[in-house]
């Protein structure tokens, strides 16, 4: 279905009601265009009534002859009679076959009465030729619109052929501050039917960047072309790489690489490989992609497995050892460019992952009996790139004890890894030591690559060794001496007197039952065996059941102890009395095409398990912080342990729901389950846990929290990490939870992602139902009302976490109502906090309570350290925290809420640690949730901003990404209005910063008086609002359209790309992908629609023109990029827009 058909489709649908003005004469416009070969009328508007119209192919004159006459719905004349020509009853000419003899003046004679004179109308009629091409077509693009060609010093060509009428040609440079005209020789010659136009630059090198934009326009007024503009990126200079500094990248083989090239604004950007071509013997520059931003965008991969990210990176989804080698990047703004140069090496983790030491069966600690002098080897197998190794003491202060010497490496390349083998001799020069701790590792200089070490104690034999030290250790060598005393003979002793027991009991079965035939040696044993394989099934049905049970009591204690707010510590819920459901989506990636992917709405979390769309052992559930994540793992196990009738997980054997950030240093998961799930007093063990696992059939791994997992980077990978890379319980059923943007690293490609949208206004007045005022309807209108007319609120509360709160304090205070930015909501929030707290202290306290309140520093500080670093660690241990804030100080805080206390495990591996202090507990901190992490960042960033005027903010912000901690960017500019100058400034140069931007200067007064400029600005200029923009860009979007029409603003255009969720007729809106809603109360002029990512069905098509009637301001609807239904009923709707004026395009 070709492009004009899309965009045709609702005209023609609104055609009933398009309005042709009469005009008090007839006209008919001159020149008038027609298609050669097609047919084509004169268009003439004359009155409905008129008398008689002839017709005449030349200009007129009365020896002329008509060749059409039309009087009385009569047609004659020599033209109609050869059926050259046609009429139309409102008296237009129709040319049946045009062809190059039609391209002359037309003369119509036009009488409206008998008692009127004859007025006489001249029409030049201009034929059209098209060409073959649908562009200006250039030289180094043979069969596209925009390419990327080395073009050097040498001229460029465009052309035009076989057009009629001919075509201008003209060649410009396009920059960032508009188009800049070339020295151009052009050319037109009669060809065919038509004319070729061509037109040549001269040398393009010559006073212009090392990459420049070069396009051609046509001068084509009347759509002869479908483009009128191609474009070629040229380069006209070598690169030099020999003297350009390189940037070293170690990217981890099969994860995502990701090479960054800007983060300001350019005009386009270009990729390319450097190889070796050994058969030739020369270094080729091999072109990745390249990419124009200038009035679009548009590009191009040339090389499998490459693609464009943001800030013009080059992204690897999945990196291989081929991926090595010299990358580089050339920007430009058509102005200036610059170049970025990478040197990429693979890295590939060892198996196992650390140094083995030969005679050593531990991981990376044991024990080894040794001599004072003695060899030691120890390998690395299968590394990349190649590393050293390297013997020396694990303390320092030992260094002199023991003498390394004769150290042989070797390295032996295996396929694309490295085996790795040290061997030395060693002597012990303090010979008064018992033992020695000593380490092969990785040199220093290779760390930042790997870390990667095995610890061993030498334990040095003498004569007057005691056996009770051995005992304790782990040998490796003889070691049996000492063992059969101690083990073996009780073991021998023990199986005589079993065997003694069961001897007696069988003669004296014998001796009572005489009388019957004596049972043979094998049917006693097979009776024992028997009896000994029954209560074995009996004891792993009881570990099952009694593993059920306590798991089920631990979720009980969570899900029973849902603190909507965290202060009040004695308000708790059952997570089902206030679980109210979200937006919900899943991202649909079943086809390659790029178009066709996107987010699909989910109708009911239970669809996670149920939709087959995203049936797979493998799902990721995301969200933004406050999205509601780990409410709905809590829901989930409230509905497995309590049997719910309907739920997605009734039948499933088991459910393991781990919290993630409690598993620092914990590798195994049947070690985290016993720790964090069961009951300090349980007696079943990891082993015992690892059996029922294995007997289950039905089992469902919930990991909530990857965004806060510790050990994410842990090397060797942790049983979690495998269990996310379908490693290990390949065939369970598993959901890792985690921000959006925080997404684990190796995830397998039968991963299926969902997302978590937000409250829309139904999901928030259910929340007010079910969990605040109960069936009180005025009351739920009164806090829908205080929404409604708050849109900075409004947006705000789209976040669950942040509804709630203010849901439940609204209905207690009504200050809370009046709130009008997202700083001014978290203020008086922290301030409830505290004022609730302060109620219920002694008064003799109050005043050090009040300077805890006011003077938060140090937290301040240490929030935003907790962001500022390469990854973000938003957890502390409690003592380490402590000493950085003050223990009263600490105590406070807790008391209130905003700080958190949660038990996890210390694991501690240190060389020489007794078995019984291996496994510790110890109490990390954490804040409420992620977002009061950020109000405390942005304290710090303020009051710096303030302090430090001259503060570089690139660097100084460089690892908060807005798009990531967007409250800290918010929370900033609304506590400080010096610094938040500086914050927006910074905002507005980088992409998509100009729309968020608005909401940032919003924070400081929460009024728009000042910037209702910059809105209508923006406003004049539309707003684009596509499905691929991230969430953050298009709540920006929305938030500036709600501003407009608050302030009475009007908008100009809206777009939505690709982002058409379903239309709510009962609140007359558009609801997007992402969950945001375009009501008809926007002042919106003109609505396009773009939908070229699926077919429009028939009942969007209706009500979208039903909605578009709703909306007083609109003129003008279009359907664009789209496979709209062939036809619809659209009923009284024509009415409406007919009244309106509203036009379709």
């Amino acid at each position: 279905m070709d492009f004009e058909y899309c965009l045709g489709f609702l005209a023609s649908s609104l055609a009933a009601f398009c309005c042709i003005g009469i005009c008090s004469a007839p006209t008919c416009e001159s020149p008038q265009y027609m298609n050669y070969g097609e047919i084509g009328t004169i268009n003439c508007i004359f009155h409905d009534d008129f008398f008689s119209v002839l017709w005449f192919d030349t200009k007129y004159d009365r020896q002329s002859k008509p060749i059409l006459h039309y009087q009385d719905f009569t047609k004659s004349g020599a033209g109609y009679d050869s059926g050259e020509f046609d009429i139309h009853s409102n008296g237009s000419l129709i040319i049946t076959n045009v062809s190059l003899e039609h391209e002359t003046t037309f003369t119509a004679l036009y009488v409206h009465s008998r008692t009127e004179d004859v007025v006489f109308f001249s029409i030049l009629v201009v034929v059209i030729v098209k060409p073959k091409e649908e562009f200006p077509r250039i030289n180094y693009c043979p069969s596209t619109s925009q390419c990327f060609a080395e073009v050097g010093s040498t001229s460029v060509n465009c052309s035009v052929g076989s057009a009629r009428p001919s075509i201008a040609l003209t060649w410009v440079a396009r920059t960032v501050e508009g188009d800049r005209n070339i020295t151009t020789d052009m050319s037109i010659k009669s060809e065919g039917l038509g004319y070729t136009s061509r037109a040549t630059t001269g040398d393009v090198s010559q006073g212009l960047s090392r990459l420049v934009l070069l396009v051609c326009k046509a001068s084509d007024f009347r759509g002869i072309l479908q483009s009128n503009e191609s474009l070629l990126l040229a380069q006209n200079q070598n690169v030099t790489l020999s003297t350009t500094e390189k940037r070293s990248r170690y990217i981890e083989r099969y994860t995502k690489m990701r090479l960054g090239c800007t983060a300001g604004d350019i005009g386009f950007v270009v990729w390319k490989k450097v190889r070796f071509d050994e058969k030739n013997a020369k270094t080729e520059h091999e072109m990745l992609l390249y990419s124009i931003f200038l009035g679009g965008e548009w590009s191009e991969v040339f090389a499998n497995g490459f693609n464009l990210g943001t800030n013009a990176s080059l992204v690897v989804p999945v990196v291989d050892i081929r991926h090595e080698g010299l990358y580089y990047c050339i920007y430009g703004d058509g102005l200036k460019d610059e170049l970025v140069v990478y040197d990429v090496t693979v890295k590939v983790e060892p198996v196992p992952s650390y140094p083995v030491v030969e005679g050593c069966d531990r991981h990376q600690y044991c024990v080894l009996k040794s001599n004072y002098d003695g060899s030691l080897t120890c390998k690395l197998k299968g590394i990349r790139p190649r590393v050293q190794l390297q013997w020396n003491t694990f303390l320092g202060s030992d260094t002199l004890a023991i003498l390394f010497t004769n150290q042989h490496l070797t390295i032996q390349e295996r396929g694309e890894t490295f085996d790795v083998t040290l061997t030395s001799t060693y002597h012990v020069m303090d010979m008064s030591r018992d033992r020695l701790t000593i380490e092969c590792k990785v040199p220093d200089t290779s760390e930042k690559l790997f870390y990667l070490t095995t610890k061993i104690d030498l334990l040095f034999e003498k004569d007057d060794v005691d056996p009770t030290d051995i005992a304790s250790e782990t040998p490796v060598s003889n070691g049996l001496t000492w063992i059969i005393p101690i083990v073996v003979v009780p073991l021998l002793l023990f199986l005589i007197l079993c065997l003694g027991v069961v001897y007696r009991k069988y003669w004296k079965d014998k001796t009572i039952k005489s009388q019957k035939k004596p049972e043979q040696p094998g049917e006693v044993w097979g009776m024992l065996s028997s009896m000994d394989h029954q209560n074995q099934a009996l004891t792993a049905n009881n570990f099952k059941q009694q593993f059920l049970k306590q798991i089920k009591e631990r979720y009980k204690d969570l899900y029973d102890a849902v603190q909507p707010i965290p202060y009040i510590k004695d308000r708790l819920y059952c997570v089902d009395k206030v679980f109210v459901e979200g937006g919900i989506e899943f991202l649909d990636s079943t086809t390659s095409d790029r178009r066709i992917r996107g987010w699909k709405r989910l109708e009911t979390f239970q669809d996670i398990f149920h939709d087959p769309r995203v049936k797979s052992t493998r799902r990721i559930l995301e969200g933004e912080p406050g999205y509601g994540k780990s409410t709905v793992t809590l829901q989930f196990a409230y509905e497995w342990c309590n049997n719910i009738q309907g739920s997605a997980l009734k039948d499933v054997e088991i459910l393991i729901l781990l919290r993630l950030r409690q598993l620092g240093g914990v590798s195994s998961v049947y070690r985290a389950i016993k720790q964090f799930i069961l009951p300090k007093d349980t007696t079943l063990t990891e082993g015992d846990i690892e059996n029922i696992f294995r007997k289950c059939t039905s089992i469902v791994v919930i990991l909530d929290g990857f965004d806060e997992y510790p050990d994410q980077e842990s090397i060797p990978t942790t049983d979690v990490i495998n269990i996310i890379a379908r490693q290990m319980f390949q065939e369970y059923e598993v959901v890792t939870t985690t921000r959006s943007s925080f997404l684990p690293k190796k995830y397998p490609p039968l991963t299926k992602r969902v997302r978590l949208t937000g409250f829309d206004d139904n999901s928030r007045r259910y929340y007010i139902r079910k969990a605040v005022v109960g069936e009180d309807e005025e009351r739920v209108r009164e806090i829908e009302q205080y929404l409604e007319e708050n849109p900075i609120l409004r947006d705000l509360c789209q976040v669950p976490l942040l509804f709630v709160i203010f849901a439940h304090m609204t209905y207690e205070s009504e200050k809370f109502r009046n709130l009008n930015s997202v700083t001014s909501f978290f203020r008086y929030m922290i301030s409830c906090f505290h004022s609730h707290m302060r109620n219920k202290m002694e008064e003799e306290n109050v005043r050090k309570y009040e300077l805890f309140e006011t003077d938060h520093r140090e937290l301040d500080r240490v929030a935003f350290e907790a962001f500022s670093g390469n990854t973000q660690k938003i957890v502390w241990e409690k003592e380490v925290l402590c000493k950085q804030i003050g223990q009263e100080f600490y105590d406070q805080y807790v008391r209130i809420g905003i700080l958190v206390e949660e038990e996890v495990i210390d694991i501690i591996d240190d060389p020489g640690t007794l078995i019984t202090e291996h496994v510790q507990y110890k109490t990390e901190v954490r804040f409420y949730h992620k977002l009061f992490c950020e109000w405390y960042a942005a304290h710090y960033i303020s009051d710096y901003l303030q302090q430090n005027p001259n503060v570089d903010l690139s660097t100084f912000l460089q690892h908060l990404d807005p798009f990531d901690v967007q409250y800290m960017y918010r929370f900033s500019c609304g506590l400080n209005s010096d610094s938040a100058e500086k914050i927006i400034s910074y905002l507005k140069n980088i992409e998509g910063g100009d729309k968020f931007a608005i909401l940032c200067i919003l924070e400081q007064t929460g009024k728009v008086d000042h910037i209702k400029e910059t809105i209508r600005q923006l406003c004049d200029e539309g707003v684009l609002i596509s499905g691929y923009d991230s969430l953050l860009l298009q709540r920006s979007s929305m938030q500036i359209l709600e501003l407009a029409a608050k302030n009475d603003i009007p908008i100009e255009y809206v777009s939505l790309h690709n982002c058409l969720q379903s239309v709510d007729l009962s609140t007359s809106a558009i609801r997007t992908t992402s969950g945001l809603t375009l009501t008809s109360r926007i002042p919106v002029k003109a609505l396009a629609v773009y939908l070229s990512n699926r077919d429009m069905t028939e009942d969007e098509a209706i009500d979208i023109l039903q909605v578009a009637s709703m909306c007083p301001s609109l003129r003008s609807l279009t359907y664009a990029d789209c496979v709209p239904p062939r036809s619809f009923n659209v009923g009284p709707t024509l009415s409406t827009l007919k009244s309106r004026n509203v036009t379709g395009k």
